[in-house]
C-alpha cells in the first residue's frame, strides 16, 4: 500500500505561520527558492516550503489546506464535513453533497505550493515522488538530514521533521512531506470493518523517507511540503 522545486524570480515575499503554532514566521518568497535539477522529470525545491534553509522543517500544512495553523485535526480541517468529504471523494457515498467529484489530486487552489510560490510551483504527485524514491540514491551521512542525489550528479537535503496530530508533533528519525495525491486503498488495514472506503475518504499520501516510499495519512494532519517546478 502507498504509504506516505523552483526557478530565482522576483516577487514580493507572504509569511505563514510555523505548524507548531508559534509566532515565528517565515517569508515564502519564490527568489528564496532554488529549483533544483535532479535529472528527473520535475525539478525539486532546494528547502521545504516556509523554511529558512534546508535544516529547517519549514511550515506544516494539513492536506489541501493553504495556510499554517496550531492544531491538525479533524475539527479544523476544511474539507471534513462528519464522516464524509466536501471534496476530493472517489464514491459518491463518501461526498457530503451525495456526488463524487472523481478529484484524486490537488487542484492549484487548493495546493499550498501554488498558493504561497504562485503559478509554475506546485506539490509533487504520488508518481513524482516515487520517481525521487525510485531513481536517486539516499545518504544518512549529515546529522539531521537525508540527502537525496539524483541521476545526474545534483543533491538535495531533506530535514528530519515528523508530522502533527491535532497540536502534538508526532517525532520521527526520518523526513515526512505531503505529496498532491489522495491515498487510493489497495486492501482493508486492520480494525476496521470499512478501512478501503474510510482510507480512500480520509486520507493522502505522504512521502516517507525512512522506507522511500509513499504512506497513507489522515489528510487533516500536518505535513511540511517540498515544492516542485515543471
Amino acid at each position: 500500500m502507498c504509504m506516505a522545486a523552483l526557478a530565482m524570480v522576483s516577487c514580493g515575499g507572504n509569511s505563514n505561520k510555523k505548524g507548531n503554532g508559534k509566532a515565528a514566521e517565515t517569508k515564502n518568497s519564490v527568489a528564496a527558492f532554488d529549483a533544483v535539477d535532479l535529472g528527473l522529470s520535475v525539478k525539486w525545491a532546494k528547502t521545504n516550503l516556509g523554511a529558512k534553509d534546508a535544516s529547517d522543517p519549514g511550515n506544516y500544512y494539513a492536506w489541501g489546506e493553504t495556510e499554517a495553523k496550531k492544531v491538525y485535526n479533524g475539527d479544523t480541517y476544511k474539507f471534513k464535513d462528519g464522516y464524509k468529504v466536501k471534496k476530493y471523494s472517489t464514491e459518491d457515498s463518501h461526498a457530503s453533497s451525495g456526488t463524487a467529484d472523481k478529484l484524486i489530486v490537488l487542484q492549484p487552489e487548493d495546493d499550498a505550493a501554488t498558493a504561497a510560490l504562485g503559478k509554475g510551483w506546485r506539490m509533487p504527485t504520488r508518481a513524482e515522488a516515487m520517481e525521487l524514491f525510485t531513481k536517486c540514491s539516499f545518504s544518512y551521512d549529515k546529522p539531521g538530514l537525508v540527502t537525496v542525489t539524483g541521476p545526474n550528479g545534483n543533491s538535495i537535503d531533506f530535514p528530519k521533521t515528523g508530522y502533527y496530530v491535532g497540536d502534538k508533533l508526532q517525532e520521527s528519525n526520518y523526513p515526512w512531506c505531503w505529496t498532491a495525491s489522495m491515498a487510493l486503498a489497495s486492501g482493508t488495514p486492520e480494525g476496521s470493518e470499512d478501512a478501503i472506503e474510510w482510507h480512500e475518504r480520509r486520507q493522502g499520501d505522504a512521502m516517507r523517507f525512512g522506507h522511500t516510499d509513499c504512506y497513507a495519512l489522515y489528510r487533516e494532519n500536518g505535513l511540511p511540503i517540498r515544492p516542485v517546478k515543471d
